[in-house]
């Protein structure tokens, strides 16, 4: 296995890459894979243009070389060797744009010249076949397909991706040419010594004799037909500005661990921002969530946190792209999609419980962070409600789950909040968390506003729904049932019921029995789970009930079943921060620790040590980042919401 190191920088080396190793990279328009041989893998656009895959393969003379070390941070990946005694490196990287390119140089500090060979056979051949077959009669089953969340397991979408490809190879250059669009493959110094096709590939040559002394390189990329190829150089000048960048924000942690963590982070977070149709921007989850593309209410509002301290600009573009989401009544799904995408509006899995209080959550964030209150003015699509008209129907649909008027949400037996491989019902700590949260921050936004009597009915009714967390507290075992309904209900402790304290919504001797309670979620404090010191279980004991439980979940130890999630790690982590527990160290950083012990590059969607692990890049894992800023960047928003003076 190779040897990942974090660096002072922030940047990771990998020490004798090899193909195992995987390095996820995004920006504005599109995502894609390296590995620890330089080929690439999973170039997708953000309108659905499949850029492809390819291997590649570089000699100097008759010798392959051999790649000794790698270097990640944002949207580079550097790998080195030293072929007979020559300093050879392989630069993959992106810019701004949808192009992407290689570029291979060689330092020939030797006496004679040498013979340098890089091959690269690029396979333009979209995954799965016949979407544009499909498009039609899935966008007229859309509906009721995206209300059957067990039809829909990880990496679904790639079925969507066009497979029929032409290649046309004419005066030097190659295009592609599918039902979604063209992609070019781009030379720089020098062209191709020779370009064929050979099936549904393309075999191109480079040859370059180098003399004692010189500097040989060779450049190549993709790129759209539709979008001007930026000059390599400036790509690349672009995508060293950013990691220096990205070095600059990680010096405000002192060890390398960490350091390599929050520039991690934060470039997932920012990776995930997509610009999608006209003015349709936000945060995606992640590259195996892409396509087709879509915005999320719950992974959005985590995965913005470590970006609000440095581009609330996107946050904004967020919100406004996701309040197309907000229905008249008030329901939100779990994501939107673009406008237009299947010919018709839709939502990705409708009508989740935690989504409309995201909704609130986030923009009092945003208005913390910003000041920008005009935003509240904007309005939605063409002649919709305003943003804060938005948010009053998301409060307002809140409010009418409580359909007894005890304070306390009634959530249908339905796996529609952030556990959706869980049938989790009636009464659900987590969603009654944010619920009292939200209302908080209504109230907040109410009061500045100067409508103090539409402030003082969210404070009254945030203060019904904080008490009503005392009917899902457990005294014998110290800390909120997971969720309850009448003659029973699962109280195992899970990581969820933490908003509890993230919010501000409890203090005193509960809090610190919950995070007693907590302790058992570290792996290394218990010892009845079986795998040694691996990071945060997200539930423990398991889940007690089978049939509520589907998918992933049914296994114990796996997905919501008690996989590490590191967007939760976060959450804890800030709860612990916030009081100075020494625990805080351990639960933000060691989801990191270990999956860089297993190649992990990027931030991971959630693992477990008996399963496989989930996406990489993903962007609510960027949540320990914003958990590890210092206070002056970032505090998590308790404050905010228990503060009389804002209030």
């Amino acid at each position: 296995m190779p040897l990942v190191l974090p660096q002072d920088d922030g940047s990771l080396e990998v020490r004798d890459p090899d193909g195992s190793i995987r390095y996820a990279a995004g920006n504005r328009c599109l995502y894609v894979t390296w590995d620890g041989l330089g080929n690439g893998s999973a170039a997708v656009t953000t309108d659905g243009l499949f850029l492809g895959r390819w291997a590649v393969r570089v000699t100097v003379g008759e010798q392959p070389v051999v790649f000794r070390r790698g270097r990640a941070i944002g949207r580079l990946w550097e790998l080195e060797g030293e072929p007979e005694a020559s300093p050879l490196r392989l630069t993959s990287f992106l810019a701004e744009g949808a192009s992407l390119f290689q570029h291979c140089a060689l330092e020939n500090r030797g006496p004679s010249p040498v013979l340098l060979r890089v091959y690269v056979r690029w396979s333009p051949q979209a995954p799965f076949a016949r979407w544009e077959r499909w498009r039609s009669g899935l966008a007229r089953a859309l509906p009721r397909l995206l209300r059957q969340p067990r039809l829909w397991e990880e990496g679904w979408a790639k079925v969507l991706l066009p497979a029929e490809v032409r290649l046309r190879i004419r005066e030097g250059e190659v295009c592609a040419e599918g039902p979604r669009g063209k992609v070019w493959t781009w030379f720089g110094a020098p062209a191709p010594t020779r370009l064929a096709r050979a099936g549904r590939e393309v075999v191109l040559e480079y040859v370059q004799e180098i003399p004692p002394g010189v500097r040989g390189e060779v450049v190549w990329g993709l790129v759209p037909s539709e979008e001007k190829p930026e000059a390599w150089e400036a790509a690349l000048t672009s995508a060293r500005q950013y990691a220096r960048w990205l070095e600059a924000v990680a010096t405000c942690v002192e060890d390398p661990l960490r350091r390599s963590l929050i520039a991690a982070g934060l470039n997932a977070a920012l990776s995930a921002f997509k610009e999608l149709e006209g003015d349709f921007a936000g945060f995606t989850a992640g590259p195996d969530y892409f396509y087709p593309p879509r915005l999320y209410f719950r992974d959005g509002y985590w995965t913005a946190q470590v970006v609000l301290p440095f581009r609330p600009d996107l946050v904004r573009r967020h919100l406004l792209s996701l309040a197309q989401g907000v229905h008249p009544e008030g329901s939100c799904p779990s994501g939107v999609f673009p406008p237009g995408l299947f010919g018709r509006p839709a939502d990705w899995l409708p009508n989740h419980l935690d989504a409309p209080a995201f909704f609130v959550l986030l923009l009092a964030d945003y208005l913390r962070f910003s000041e920008d209150w005009g935003i509240l003015r904007e309005r939605v699509g063409d002649g919709g409600p305003s943003l804060w008209e938005a948010a009053q129907r998301a409060l307002t649909y809140l409010s009418a789950q409580d359909r007894d008027g005890d304070g306390l949400l009634e959530k249908p037996r339905r796996p529609n909040d952030w556990a959706d491989n869980v049938y989790r019902s009636v009464w659900v700590t987590y969603d009654q968390a944010l619920f009292a949260a939200a209302l908080r921050a209504g109230s907040v936004i109410a009061a500045r506003l100067g409508q103090e009597t539409l402030a003082q009915r969210y404070r009254q009714e945030a203060e019904r729904a904080r008490r009503a967390l005392d009917r899902l507290w457990l005294p014998q075992q110290g800390h909120y049932a997971n969720y309850l309904r009448p003659g029973g209900g699962e109280t195992n402790l899970s990581v969820d019921t933490l908003t509890v304290l993230y919010f501000g919504l409890a203090d005193g001797e509960k809090a610190q029995q919950l995070l007693a309670a907590a302790r058992r979620l570290q792996t290394r404090h218990n010892e009845e789970q079986p795998f040694g010191d691996w990071g945060v279980m997200c539930v423990f004991p398991p889940y007690r009930y089978p049939e509520d439980l589907f998918g992933k979940s049914a296994d114990p130890y796996r997905y919501h079943n008690g996989a590490d999630w590191p967007y939760w790690d976060g959450v804890y982590g800030a709860v612990l921060r916030e009081r100075e527990d020494p625990d805080a160290d351990y639960v933000l950083t060691r989801w990191w620790e270990y999956g860089l012990e297993r190649g992990w590059l990027t931030p991971v969607e959630y693992y477990s040590p008996a399963y496989p692990e989930g996406g990489m890049l993903q962007g609510w894992s960027s949540m320990p980042a914003a958990a590890l800023l210092p206070p002056d960047l970032w505090t998590g928003p308790s404050r905010f919401l228990n503060s009389p003076e804002e209030q």
